[in-house]
């Protein structure tokens, strides 16, 4: 019995009334009644709907991009053998043009049939991918065009565009009317900003009062985000002018909309909001060793701050601290969304002296490093055999790429096909090579590292040329330069060898190593080979002996106490 995983995808989460798109669950049944019409056992459902963020910024699964989460997942888990066959529901919803097909191909061939691609309402063709993919390309760029085209001769004409409504305002028909209720919340919201009300004391008033918020085609998932709130104190402006401004290709246009606030109100917004940008004065920057790589249960990456100089004693009297210091937190605010075993916060300081002390430890034991490579540049030898049948396969594919891309040319200039057909197959052909060249370069790269003898000795190099500084490392700077030369190159060696710290209930720190042979020998052959070392970080001094664990990561790495 084949082992297959269904893959479904929408742009958009919630489709408007009228909408013709196929939903997520008419994907899922359709394909579900496939696989049972065929007999096969459903392991895996990837299914991609929702926004996500890369590098912060919040994207759309659009067939376009090739980061899409439940994707990714479904790619690695193919080239991990956990499932035999693919089943969509169209073409389309795996991938909408070369960029985004690149990997789906390279995982196909990497799979060599292993892994087989089904689809609900058409039949998928192999040879045919790369044209499909290409035209998929230009017909998403084509209703892109028609529809920015049709938007900025709305704008033109003085007409409200479609999407979100702004808090306070709603569009009847082409023309942008006033909300009264929501009006009212608007002002009241700026008058509480103006009073120095935090805005989570002001989110925490709107939900008790039950103020409105507006409806959105994606349900919300808490009340009176801190996002909503900055959302209605950003449009100041508009709601001072009452001008609507939207930029749609680099042209700006103005559309007419009523005021809310008078300018009174505006003019001590601003004067409020250029005070809450100037940093206070306990606000002092500091150096934070770890900054950037320590993770919770929430999924959010910390930040850090300064502490101020007070703080409460057992008693609750506010005393002044003996010594400044920073600390790491959790930006998530919103109580819903906070993870029960997240601490919230941890001195930076502790945090600090607890990963470099575990730098140390590696440092000072290279072993546990290096078996880990030593480890996986054994099963690259072991796979060296059939290095250079692939690599003589590759060749005879190019070549072939070249025969066939001379043969369209050829037929464009008698006649035989049109110019438009010849570039479609052209930007076929040509995706087809800079995959082929990639899956070469990657074959000669490990053909060069499984015949490399050497790289322990340069890994090793590496490792003491790193331990051999610590000593200095640990010195007491005399001046501020001293201070930042040193803490500069401890920052370097926690960057090059730290993965990620992620902070358990307790406070308990895991701190994830990492040794990337591709890096020491210039090579792309090596994935990165990581130990975890876990570990509690409080201020209790624990009396248990120090361990070391070394293991490939995992989902739930083991912890333990030193």
């Amino acid at each position: 019995m084949k082992r297959a995983a269904i893959y479904a995808r929408v742009s958009k989460a919630y489709k408007k009334k009228g909408e013709t798109r196929v939903s997520i669950e008419e994907q899922r049944v359709d394909c579900e009644a496939y696989c049972e019409e065929r007999g096969y056992a459903i392991v895996a459902c990837y299914v991609d709907k929702d926004k996500y963020r890369v590098k912060g910024k919040l994207k759309s699964p659009s067939g376009e991009n090739k980061d899409r989460p439940s994707y990714q997942a479904m790619l690695k888990a193919a080239r991990a053998g956990e499932f035999d066959v693919i089943v969509a529901w169209k073409e389309d919803r795996l991938y909408r043009g070369i960029y985004a097909a690149i990997p789906f191909v390279e995982m196909l061939d990497d799979q060599r049939g292993g892994v087989t691609v089904e689809l609900v309402k058409e039949t998928f063709n192999r040879a045919m991918l790369e044209i499909k993919a290409a035209i998929g390309k230009l017909e998403l760029d084509n209703i892109r065009e028609r529809t920015t085209m049709g938007v900025k001769a709305r704008l033109r004409a003085g007409k409200a565009n479609t999407g979100q409504d702004r808090y306070g305002y709603e569009r009847n028909g082409e023309v942008i009317e006033l909300v009264e209720e929501e009006a009212r919340w608007v002002q009241q919201i700026f008058a509480w900003y103006i009073e120095r009300v935090p805005l989570m004391e002001i989110r925490r008033r709107l939900i008790e009062a039950g103020a409105p918020q507006k409806g959105s085609s994606v349900p919300r998932k808490i009340q009176w985000a801190r996002s909503s709130i900055q959302a209605v104190l950003g449009a100041a402006e508009v709601y001072t002018s009452g001008i609507k401004r939207h930029s749609r290709d680099g042209e700006v246009f103005e559309i007419p909309v009523p005021s809310i606030l008078d300018r009174e109100t505006y003019r001590q917004f601003l004067k409020v909001r250029e005070v809450n940008k100037k940093h206070p004065a306990h606000n002092i920057k500091r150096d934070y060793l770890i900054g950037g790589l320590v993770y919770c249960e929430c999924g959010r990456k910390w930040g850090a701050r300064s502490l101020s100089s007070w703080r409460k004693n057992s008693k609750g009297e506010r005393i002044l601290r003996k010594k400044r210091s920073g600390c790491y937190y959790c930006p998530e605010q919103h109580k819903e969304r906070i993870h029960p075993d997240c601490p919230r916060t941890i001195g930076a300081n502790k945090a600090d002296e607890y990963a470099w002390s575990k730098v140390c430890e590696v440092l000072n034991v290279p072993d546990v490093l290096i078996l880990e490579a030593q480890r996986h540049v054994d099963n690259f030898r072991q796979q060296a055999a059939d290095i250079q049948a692939e690599r003589e396969r590759l060749r005879g594919d190019m070549d072939a790429l070249v025969m066939e891309r001379q043969w369209v040319i050829t037929q464009a200039r008698k006649g035989t096909i049109t110019a438009q057909d010849m570039e479609h197959q052209l930007s076929a052909l040509t995706f087809q090579e800079l995959s082929l060249k990639r899956k070469a370069m990657n074959i000669g790269e490990m053909a060069a590292l499984s015949a490399f003898d050497g790289w322990e000795d340069a890994a090793r190099a590496y490792l003491a040329i790193l331990s051999d500084g610590l000593a200095e490392l640990d010195a007491n700077p005399e001046t501020d330069e001293e201070r930042r030369e040193l803490f500069a190159m401890k920052r370097d060696i926690v960057l090059a060898l730290v993965d990620r710290v992620q902070i358990g209930k307790d406070r308990e720190l895991v701190v994830s190593f990492k040794l990337d042979a591709r890096s020491l020998l210039g090579q792309a052959a090596l994935d990165a080979v990581q130990i975890e070392l876990g570990g509690t970080c409080t201020r209790i001094q624990l009396s248990l002996p120090r361990r070391h664990f070394a293991s490939c990561a995992s989902p739930s790495p083991p912890a333990y106490r030193c």
